[in-house]
């Protein structure tokens, strides 16, 4: 569904909550509110130097808003919001640091590394450390006195310029090293305390509202950036690898891949950028390509990442004008080496010629400039995969539920129409068969849902004694050794402790009791809507709508979410202090319990959120429903002069036409599906 069918659907349901009854208002509100909001996130991420920012200009058609000069970056995550729900459309906002963000930070990422650990994390968190501090001594010397007031505060600018951006996300000169330091430059005031910047856009090319994110680099030297790109992965639907041309697929690069695969992240796709600067061309650009491929299977295994090829340098030049390093030679038999970019070159001249105006060749060299550099191809891939993938099918979820209403109402206005011009007005007696018939099926959903909230209960209390269980055996497994010598005891005092399969063994455990829950409510479900339909059919004269069924999609559709499993530990043990102390027993046996309460706190937010989430989707169901329900027994009777048949006939008409508008916004073939089949 496109842009246009979320906003079409925006309108048809606030249309409707004008004239629905309170409980289906307050269900369609919710709709509007989760349609509104709907923004997906793109994030560019990959080792310095690969050209990310510049890619991002050219990605967004922002031509020089990143700087992308050699060091430009502190430690800040950037958020390019196009098209924002709340309507802003310039200007920015800087959020700063405070002391528990900041030891976050160093906590949560201490897990991370050791998912995937090398021969250098031993010494990374040390590192990261003295970075943390370090950025806070530059704060105090740039910032003085406001350096605590502004902790965990932010800035909102209306109007953004360069000069803006540089004192929040570039470095600047260093304010310890006095011969470097001009103090009467504001280049970097901000930016050692800045965690993150939002800076918002009008929608422009694309062709629904989405944010696009440039990280600090993965590999970077200064770790504390490294961290915060790898922490923020967490937080999009959507991830762009930039490779560089002349390291694709380093070390680094595979580590990050199989971080990505661990944490079980949203769609990926590859950009190799900078091909510009290959000597072969074309030619070696697919060998490179080849290698990137054959990298990824032997890491990942059978792994469906497209890769793309590209240069940012020549968007940049066709956004700009900026000829520097350009060689058109290089861009045209680039063009001829890849028959659909060509096409589409060859496509968008004829185009330009049919416009008002002469035809310049500058105009038509920084055109095939644009189609050689990868950027269409990249952009029509992440929007094409975000409007298929989960967009669609939230997108696809409101308009099941509006639907549901609609031909509810439909039915009802259309019974209503044929009763008046029977029978008359409906008697009182018939009103208040339904009132009663409508607390009826209110009580039955209210102690359906206490039966099938202790059943829940019960099999979480089950989960919780079972991965107590498993991590007492893991822990005790991992500290005391395979061989009994534990590792905290070894030479030197290094503590690394692999804990990967713990965190698999307590997914598999979460996402196997939610099934069981899943598919238990879903039977449930069922029942309520048996039983709630049989009702409505013994009322006498009732009609059966054609969409009385429950909606139960919410609930099919769960999948638990483990990202508490990305937690670190925040146990830090170093045998060569504590054993001055204490008995090298006592170190096993007290690190045991740590890492124990550690991993149980984990495993109870796993178990909490899980719960949370299927009560959620639990009343959602059963919230619509109703919903659905009281629709479809209230019996509104117009009052004042308005001629009673004449508003039935309004009432049929605009029902009606809600209806087709909603058939046409997402399309025939899907009016006739059914979405009650509960159990699966």
């Amino acid at each position: 569904m496109s842009e246009t069918n979320r906003r079409e659907l925006i309108r048809i349901a606030s249309e409707m909550k004008e004239v629905s009854n309170d409980e289906t208002c307050q269900f369609i509100s919710r709709i509007v509110d989760d349609l509104s909001g709907l923004k997906p996130s793109i994030a560019f991420v990959g080792q310095i130097k690969a050209g990310k920012s510049r890619l991002i200009n050219g990605f967004t058609g922002q031509a020089e808003f990143l700087p992308s000069d050699v060091n430009p970056w502190t430690t800040v995550i950037t958020d390019m919001h196009f098209g924002h729900p709340s309507g802003r459309t310039s200007g920015a906002e800087f959020h700063f640091f405070d002391n528990r963000q900041w030891q976050a930070l160093i906590a949560e990422g201490e897990e991370l590394r050791n998912m995937f650990p090398d021969d250098e994390d031993s010494y990374k968190r040390e590192m990261i450390e003295e970075q943390v501090e370090a950025m806070k001594t530059r704060a105090r010397l740039r910032l003085g006195d406001s350096f605590a007031q502004l902790m965990g505060q932010h800035h909102d600018l209306e109007e953004l310029t360069s000069d803006d951006l540089a004192r929040y996300v570039c470095a600047g000169d260093d304010p310890t090293d006095e011969a470097e330091h001009d103090p009467g430059s504001d280049r970097g005031l901000y930016s050692d305390i800045t965690r993150k910047a939002e800076v918002y856009f009008d929608l422009g090319h694309f062709p629904f509202p989405l944010t696009v994110t440039d990280t600090p680099g993965v590999n970077d030297p200064l770790l504390i950036r490294e961290e915060i790109s790898r922490q923020y992965l967490k937080e999009s639907d959507f991830f762009v690898v930039v490779l560089s041309a002349h390291q694709a697929l380093s070390r680094a690069d595979l580590k990050l891949f199989r971080l990505m695969q661990a944490l079980e992240l949203g769609q990926i796709v590859v950009f190799i950028n900078r091909v510009d600067e290959l000597g072969g061309g074309a030619e070696d650009a697919a060998k490179v390509r080849a290698d990137v491929l054959d990298g990824l299977e032997k890491a990942l295994g059978k792994s469906s990442i497209d890769v793309l090829m590209g240069s940012a340098q020549w968007a940049h030049y066709a956004l700009t004008g900026d000829e520097t390093g350009v060689n058109h030679d290089h861009i045209l038999a680039w063009l001829r080496a890849h028959p659909e970019q060509m096409k589409q070159y060859l496509a968008g001249v004829e185009e330009i010629k049919r416009g008002p105006g002469p035809i310049s060749r500058e105009a038509v060299l920084r055109y095939a400039a644009m189609i050689a550099s990868g950027l269409p191809d990249l952009r029509r891939h992440v929007t094409t995969a975000l409007t298929d993938g989960p967009r669609n099918e939230q997108l696809r979820m409101a308009w099941q539920h509006l639907n549901g209403f609609a031909q509810g109402e439909l039915e009802r206005s259309k019974a209503r129409l044929r009763a008046l011009e029977e029978d008359g007005q409906p008697s009182d007696d018939a009103a208040g068969e339904n009132d009663k018939t409508l607390a009826e099926l209110r009580k039955l959903v209210s102690d359906k849902t206490a039966e099938i909230t202790r059943d829940m209960d019960d099999v979480l209390a089950n989960l919780r004694g079972v991965m107590d269980d498993t991590v007492a055996e893991a822990v005790v497994s991992v500290v005391r050794g395979p061989d009994g010598q534990s590792p905290l005891l070894a030479k030197g005092g290094a503590t690394e402790l692999n804990f990967t399969p713990l965190r698999e063994r307590m997914r598999e455990l979460v996402q196997g009791a939610t099934q069981v829950i899943r598919q238990r409510m879903l039977s449930e479900l069922y029942a309520i809507d048996m039983q709630a339909n049989a009702s409505l059919r013994s009322l006498p004269g009732w009609q059966e709508p054609t969409d009385s069924r429950m909606n139960t999609s919410a609930v099919r559709w769960f999948r638990p979410d483990t990202t508490a499993l990305t937690r670190g530990i925040t146990v830090e043990l170093r045998v060569n202090w504590l054993s001055r102390l204490i008995s090298r027993k006592s170190v096993v046996s007290r690190a045991e319990r740590m890492i124990v309460q550690e991993f149980e706190m984990i495993g109870d937010d796993l178990i909490d959120t899980a719960r949370e989430n299927l009560l959620e989707r639990l009343n959602t169901a059963l919230d619509h429903f109703l919903a659905l329900l009281a629709g479809h027994l209230e019996n509104r009777t117009a009052t004042g002069e308005t001629c009673e048949r004449t508003q039935a006939q309004v009432d049929f008409d605009r029902a009606r036409r809600i209806a087709d508008e909603l058939q046409s916004t997402f399309g025939a073939e899907h009016s006739d599906e059914r979405q009650a089949e509960a159990a699966e």
